[in-house]
C-alpha cells in the first residue's frame, strides 16, 4: 500500500504521540516494579539495561539515521530502486555485529557486572542480550520508513515493544518473588526476569516491522522523474560506514561515559563518600529507578523531533534548498525548547509532591530522590536540545561533531562526578550537577558550529527568553497552590491541581506573549486553519 509523505511535524507529532505513549507504559512498569522490588534489584535491572545500552549504541548506534538520510537523498533524485538497495545493505551487513553483540553480553555477562561493581547484574545482562539481534532488524527498518518520510510503523513498532515489556517484565518478576527464594537469589532472578520483558518486545517489534515492509510502496515525488540508476553495493557499504561510523563513536562516547560515570558513581560512594555496598547500592537504586525514570520523561516527546527533522533537511540540502533547510531548523529548536523548558522546570520545582503521588509505598527513598530530581530538571532543556542540534549535525553531514563534543562532554560529566559524588556531604546530589554542566557544555559548542554551518538559526534570547519566563512563572504558581492547599486536599489531589494549574497557565501565557510563532504552526496538521485562528485573537507572531 502506498502511504502519503508526511511533513516534518507531522512525522514528529506521531513519534511524539508514540513516545508520550512508550514513556507512559514505561513508568507503568518501572513504578510499581520499583514499589515492589526496591532499590537493590532495580539496580541490578539498570545495571543490566546500560550494559545493554552500551551494546546497542556499538553495534547499532548510526543505523537508523544513515538509512533515514541515505533514503531520503536517493528518493530526492528519483531513484527508489537504490533506496531499497540501501536497507538490504544494511540489514545484511549490521546483523554481524548483532551475532558479535549478542554473543559478548552472554557469555561476558559476569565480567561486565564485576566491572560495574554490580555482580548480581549478571542474570539480567544474558536475559537481555538477544535484544541486541532485533534491535538491528528494527532499526534498518526504522530507517528505510522514517527515510520515506513515513514515522508511523516506527511508531508503532515503540508501542508494541512497551506494552510487551511492561506485561511481560512484571508477570515474569512477580512469579520469580513468588517462589520464596531467599533473597540473595529471588533480587538478582528478579531483575532478570522483568529485564525479559525488553527481549521479547524487541522480537515482536522487529517483527512487526518486517511484515509491514512486505505491504509498503513509497509515495513518489511528482516533480521528480523517476531513476533506475542504483550503486553498487560496496559503494553503499561504504558510504553507510562513513556516516554510521562517527554517530556510532559519539553515541558510544556518551554511552561509555554513561556507563562510566555509573561505576563511577558507584564507586565514589563507596570509597570516597564511606558508604557500606548496601547503603550505596539503595541510594544509586533511588536515584536511577526514580530520579532517572523521571528526568527521561519529557525526552520522549522531544527526540522525536530529531529523528524527523533528519530526512527534512537532508532532502532540503541536496536539492540545495538551503534557506528552507533553514526554516526547518529554526522550528525545530523553537518547539523543542518551548515543550523541554516547562517540563523540566515542572520536575524541579514539583519534584517531592510528584515523587510522593507516584511512589507512595517508598517515603524513605523518595526523601532521597526528590533533592536530585529538583536539581536534575534544570537540565531537560539542555539534554532535549543535545538530540535535536546532534540531528541536525548529522543530517547536513556533519556527523563528526558530535563525537567531539560529547567527548568533551563526557569529560565534564566524568570529571564532576568524581570529585563531587566522593564528597560526603554532596555524596548523590554530585550527579544531577555533573549530568547538567555536561549537556549545557555539549548545547554551547553545537550552537556554535551550527551558527558557522548555517548562520541563520535563531539567537539565545529569541529561543529562551519568552519560554523560560512563562515557565517560571507557571511553575513556581503550581508550587504556591501546593503548598496552600497540601495540607488540606493532601499530596495526591494538590499534585494533580497544581499540575493542572502550570498547563494552564503556562499555555495561556505563551499565547498572550505571542511566543508561537506562524511558521511552526503552520508544519502542524490543519496548521493553516490554526495559523488564522491564532492570528485573528492576536496570539502570533
Amino acid at each position: 500500500m502506498s502511504t502519503k509523505r508526511q511533513s516534518f511535524m507531522e512525522g514528529a507529532l506521531i513519534l511524539m504521540v508514540a513516545g508520550f505513549l512508550v514513556k507512559v507504559i514505561g513508568a507503568i512498569f518501572k513504578i510499581p516494579l520499583y514499589n515492589v522490588i526496591g532499590g537493590k534489584a532495580m539496580a541490578y535491572f539498570t545495571v543490566g539495561y546500560d550494559v545493554y545500552v552500551w551494546m546497542y549504541v556499538i553495534t547499532t548506534a548510526g543505523l537508523p539515521v544513515a538509512i533515514s538520510r541515505m533514503v531520503s537523498e536517493s528518493n530526492a533524485r528519483g531513484r527508489y530502486n537504490n533506496a531499497q538497495r540501501i536497507l538490504y545493505v544494511a540489514f545484511s551487513a549490521f546483523l554481524v555485529l548483532g551475532v558479535a553483540g549478542c554473543c559478548i553480553l552472554f557469555f561476558g555477562a559476569d565480567t561486565l557486572a564485576g566491572f560495574m561493581k554490580n555482580p548480581s547484574a549478571a542474570p539480567a545482562i544474558r536475559v537481555i542480550a538477544p535484544a541486541i539481534l532485533f534491535e538491528i532488524v528494527m532499526s534498518s527498518y526504522r530507517g528505510y520508513f522514517q527515510g520515506n518520510h513515513n514515522m508511523l510503523p516506527t511508531a508503532i513498532s515503540q508501542v508494541i515493544v512497551a506494552i510487551v515489556k511492561l506485561g511481560g517484565g512484571i508477570v515474569a518478576a512477580n512469579y520469580v518473588l513468588s517462589l520464596g527464594l531467599p533473597e540473595d537469589q529471588a533480587l538478582p532472578l528478579a531483575a532478570a526476569a522483568a529485564i525479559s520483558g525488553v527481549t521479547l518486545g524487541t522480537l515482536l517489534g522487529a517483527a512487526y516491522l518486517m511484515v509491514r515492509k512486505l505491504f509498503f510502496k513509497p509515495n513518489k515525488l511528482s516533480n521528480l522523474p523517476e531513476s533506475r540508476a542504483v550503486e553498487p553495493y560496496g559503494e553503499l557499504l561504504r558510504r553507510l560506514i562513513m556516516i554510521t561510523v562517527p554517530i556510532a563513536i559519539g553515541s558510544m562516547v556518551s554511552s561509555v561515559s554513561n556507563l562510566v560515570d555509573t561505576a563511577l558513581i558507584m564507586s565514589r560512594l563507596l570509597d570516597g563518600a564511606g558508604f557500606s555496598q548496601s547503603a550505596a547500592e539503595t541510594v544509586f537504586g533511588t536515584y536511577s529507578g526514580m530520579t532517572r525514570t523521571m528526568f527521561n520523561l519529557p525526552s520522549a516527546l522531544i527526540i522525536p523531533i530529531g529523528v524527523s527533522v533528519i530526512p527534512a533537511i537532508a532532502e532540503k540540502f541536496i536539492q540545495a534548498k538551503k534557506q528552507e533547510a533553514s526554516e526547518i531548523l529554526a522550528s525545530s529548536l523553537r518547539v523543542a525548547t518551548l515543550m523541554a523548558m516547562p517540563a523540566g522546570f515542572g520536575l524541579s520545582f514539583m519534584a517531592k509532591p510528584i515523587l510522593s503521588l507516584l511512589y507512595v509505598s517508598r517515603p524513605e527513598e523518595v526523601l532521597i530522590a526528590a533533592p536530585t530530581l529538583t536539581l536534575l530538571g534544570f537540565a531537560v532543556t539542555f539534554v532535549c536540545l543535545d538530540s535535536i542540534t546532534n540531528a541536525i549535525l548529522q543530517a547536513i553531514g556533519r556527523e563528526r561533531v558530535p563525537v567531539v563534543t560529547m567527548l568533551i562532554g563526557g569529560a565534564v560529566k566524568i570529571a564532576t562526578t568524581y570529585v563531587l559524588v566522593g564528597i560526603p556531604g554532596l555524596n548523590i546530589m554530585g550527579a544531577p550537577f555533573s549530568t547538567l554542566l555536561c549537556y549545557s557544555t555539549i548545547i554551547v559548542l553545537n550552537f556554535s558550529v551550527l551558527h558557522r554551518e548555517i548562520g541563520s538559526i535563531p539567537s539565545a534570547l529569541s529561543l529562551f527568553g519568552k519560554p523560560l519566563v512563562c515557565s517560571l512563572v507557571a511553575c513556581g504558581g503550581a508550587r504556591l497552590l501546593y503548598q496552600a492547599v497540601v495540607g488540606t486536599l493532601g499530596n495526591a489531589v494538590s499534585t494533580i491541581l497544581g499540575i493542572g494549574f502550570a498547563v494552564l497557565v503556562y499555555c495561556g501565557l505563551v499565547l498572550y506573549s505571542k511566543t508561537l510563532h506562524r511558521a511552526d504552526v503552520e508544519l502542524l496538521p490543519k496548521g493553516e486553519k490554526l495559523v488564522k485562528l491564532l492570528e485573528k485573537r492576536g496570539w502570533m507572531i
